[in-house]
């Protein structure tokens, strides 16, 4: 599979619990899960990774290869994280290509699992709008059944899922917390039709060793679709998130976050705040908007100014296509006032820069406190410029 460990960020075992130790939100996940005629799952082969940015602010690499020696199927996923402090999240920019036809009654598009020990007690799911339903997991479910099967959210992205209140039951005593998955973006071509929403499925695959049942969450091909074929296409946003349970079990400075798990313990609100919070709506002068979270813009002038709506948490802005870095800041509208931002613990150790050879152009990477929702603006510029 293409994901293994599944930690938490600042996260402990209740009240009492220790702080900066292992973590876990259950083992495991995975991008495309494609089969051949012969019931053989295929693996990815000429996988190569270029790691443009390692951080701090935010990661960027990039994976290009094929599933199946035979070259079945094209994939590409750009992945990354972000520098924060409330909980953790992974980014996934993923395309599917298929070459030839491959049975797609057993195939995942994406999947969180599996793992024998984690309890799922609930599962819920909805859109843009809020929830549309939130199911109790029967505690005797058996691996190969399901709670569901191709299920297709309505309304309109982000769609999100996941499984409020699901812990660990292995007896460690570690933090343990929850996973969800959020979709920003999904188009598949598939068979000559079109589907613009993903669908769901919720098979058991192990049983954890105690109490209760363990359910996988897997974006599947649409109700229908049997098959893939030659020329089928999928492309996809999907962000992968693990939280805390309940504001004991958080250690980290977000305040405002901890006040949420306070109102909100093991809820599926938690999910939905960052998949609606950080729905942005961003409009950019002096560049290109690429991507709305993370914000990705593609600047044209040396100036630089964003206006956004919206934001949960420490959101990434990354600027490329800058000629120069030297003596760049960012600045923060603020009653009419340009405010520097200032994260510093030692002097410029809040920033990111990076380098690209092809076009002899430099990014800059930020990550904006907008905890606090609302309209902000901001523009980055020289210092001297001030």
């Amino acid at each position: 599979v293409a994901i293994t460990d599944v930690r938490m960020l600042m996260s402990r075992n209740g009240a009492e619990g220790k702080s900066w130790g292992w973590t876990d939100a259950g083992w495991g996940g995975d991008w495309l899960g494609v089969f051949d005629d012969a019931g053989k799952k295929l693996t990815t082969t000429e996988m190569k990774a270029c790691y443009l940015a390692q951080g701090p602010c935010l990661t960027d690499v990039r994976f290009n290869g094929h599933y199946g020696a035979a070259r079945q199927v094209a994939v590409q996923v750009d992945t990354s994280t972000l520098r924060t402090d409330d909980f953790a999240r992974t980014f996934f920019k993923i395309r599917y290509e298929f070459d030839q036809d491959l049975p797609a009654d057993k195939a995942w598009l994406f999947k969180i699992g599996r793992t024998g020990g984690s309890v799922s007690p609930k599962f819920a799911y909805g859109n843009a709008s809020g929830l549309i339903e939130e199911l109790e997991v029967p505690v005797d479910l058996q691996i190969g059944q399901s709670l569901f099967e191709r299920i297709e959210p309505k309304g309109n992205a982000p769609w999100w899922a996941g499984f409020p209140g699901g812990h660990l039951v292995d007896g460690r005593d570690w933090g343990t917390g929850s996973r969800g998955l959020i979709v920003r973006s999904y188009r598949a071509s598939l068979g000559g039709v079109t589907y613009d929403r993903p669908s769901f499925s919720t098979p058991v695959a192990q049983k954890p060793k105690s109490e209760g049942s363990n359910i996988d969450l897997l974006m599947t091909p649409p109700a229908g679709v049997d098959r893939f074929q030659a020329g089928d296409t999928v492309e996809m946003e999907v962000e992968f998130m693990t939280f805390h349970r309940q504001a004991e079990d958080y250690y980290g400075p977000n305040e405002t976050y901890r006040q949420h798990l306070s109102e909100h313990p093991k809820s599926w609100k938690t999910i939905y705040r960052e998949a609606a919070g950080n729905a942005l709506e961003v409009q950019v002068k002096g560049g290109t908007l690429r991507s709305a979270y993370p914000i990705v813009i593609q600047a044209t002038e040396p100036e630089v100014g964003v206006t956004i709506h919206g934001g949960n948490g420490k959101v990434p802005l990354r600027i490329e296509g800058l000629h120069s870095i030297e003596h760049y800041a960012l600045y923060q509208f603020v009653d009419g006032q340009l405010v520097q931002l200032d994260q510093s613990v030692h002097s410029n150790d809040f920033w990111q820069t990076g380098y690209d050879l092809s076009s002899n152009t430099y990014r800059m990477t930020f990550n904006l406190p907008l905890d606090g929702g609302g309209m902000t603006r901001w523009l980055l510029r020289k210092e001297s410029q001030r």
